[in-house]
């Protein structure tokens, strides 16, 4: 069972978000582990203190991991109650003999784990109740599914049976259980992403993935301005030549070239600019401010293709961020909803919310929707639906980057042929 434990943690540790309900998890399997690694030291100093922290720390990191992963309290009584939930761990330090051997009293511990254990199932499965999100809510079910099994086993043969002085013998119950809480862990992981895993490892993907185009492309523009800049001077003297030859026709030919030359090199800036490692120059902006900003900025495109817009600011704060480059995530959020809306019958809302550790902007749109088989697309680097020549596919890879800068991220919501609803999420590290 140990290795299974180390095995979950590590593939946590590298591959898992880093978020304080991850770290408890980790701290919980570490933990859990210690009582079978205990037994490779033998009689030596080790084996007290190791078995002493599994059967008293293992159910703290446990509540803890299911208090965070809840969301049903503030970052502040969090941290009030990492501190408080540790005093029966304490107060067994103090009463429990370590030397010559560990001696603990398991009726006063299970006085305590008992319930701490009950509290991690009854927290777990609330909050799948309660939550609304789709998403999410799979995502509880799924944890849920993982934790609540393990940690009824543990209530029963780790705390109850001891408490009552009755031997169980069943080790190979324990590793069964075990393995099957691995598989399930496995499974998810794979098909759902359990614990985020999945989510960051595809992020981790298309952050490669915009690295390396970023960079091959850096070089192609660079080798196409060449061209173009050789190709707009000679053409400059071709029409020098036609002017003087007076040969109007070859002349209007001339300036054609030109023309053609200068939109080209304008789309390769373009490209360039939106691909290039973006530099965050920070300063404090009002969220209000920058929203209405984006609006005004967007504000005869959606007048042109009569676009109704509601606002709903319910929290007004500032922030520490690049607002340049924020109204710019704004503006093409916005420009993107006119695009998938019908002449005369649009609707946008945005609506500007505090979540409990962060910022939410919500754009909300009654277009075409996005289809299910390429919502996984829509911030890789040059994908796009619109196939017109001005759009290269590259306005949701901006936003993703820039909000990666920031430390926050971009969701989408799909909704086909009701909408679609993109979720701006900033920290709360950014207000002010």
């Amino acid at each position: 069972m140990a290795i299974l434990f180390l095995l979950i943690a590590i593939i946590l540790y590298f591959y898992g978000p880093k978020n304080e309900a991850i770290k408890w998890l980790i701290a919980f399997l570490i933990f859990g582990c210690l009582s079978d690694l205990s037994h490779w030291f033998g009689d030596s100093i080790w084996y007290s203190p190791l078995n002493f922290i599994y059967e008293t720390c293992t159910s703290y990191a446990l509540i803890m991991f299911s208090i965070v992963r809840s969301e049903l309290t503030n970052r502040r009584i969090e941290k009030i109650l990492s501190y408080v939930l540790t005093l029966p761990t304490i107060i067994m330090f103090f009463i429990t003999p370590i030397r010559p051997h560990l001696e603990i009293d398991y009726k006063i511990l299970f006085l305590w784990v008992g319930p701490y254990y009950l509290t991690v199932c009854f927290l777990l499965i609330f909050s799948y109740f309660k939550e609304m999100n789709p998403k999410k809510k799979t995502r509880r079910f799924i944890t849920a599914c993982v934790v609540v099994p393990i940690t009824l086993v543990y209530l029963v043969e780790h705390s109850f049976f001891k408490a009552i002085g009755y031997r169980f013998e069943g080790f190979w119950f324990v590793s069964f259980c075990a393995a099957i809480t691995f598989v399930v862990f496995i499974i998810t992981l794979i098909r759902f992403g359990a614990f985020g895993v999945k989510i960051k490892f595809e992020k981790q993907l298309l952050g490669q993935t915009i690295t390396s185009i970023a960079s091959g492309t850096t070089m192609l523009n660079h080798a196409f301005k060449n061209r173009i800049t050789n190709i707009d001077m000679l053409s400059g003297r071709l029409k020098e030549t036609a002017r003087l030859l007076q040969h109007p026709q070859m002349e209007n030919h001339v300036e054609l070239i030109i023309s053609e030359t200068r939109q080209m090199m304008h789309m390769v800036k373009r490209i360039q600019k939106q691909i290039e490692d973006i530099e965050i120059v920070e300063g404090i902006a009002n969220l209000q401010e920058v929203v209405i900003d984006a609006l005004q900025s967007c504000s005869l495109l959606l007048e042109s293709k009569g676009v109704d817009v509601s606002t709903e600011y319910t929290v007004n704060v500032n922030l520490k961020c690049d607002k340049i480059h924020i109204q710019e995530v704004f503006h093409n959020l916005i420009r993107n909803a006119v695009d998938a809306m019908e002449m005369g019958f649009g609707k946008l809302s945005i609506r500007v919310s505090e979540a409990l550790k962060g910022v939410l902007i919500e754009f909300s749109d009654n277009g075409t929707g996005i289809a299910k088989e390429i919502s996984d697309k829509i911030f890789d680097p040059f994908f796009s639906t619109k196939h017109r020549e001005e759009n290269f596919g590259l306005g949701l890879t901006y936003c993703y980057l820039v909000l990666q800068k920031h430390g926050g991220r971009i969701n989408l919501s799909r909704k086909k042929e009701k909408g679609t609803t993109f979720t701006v999420f900033l920290p709360v590290s950014r207000k002010i």
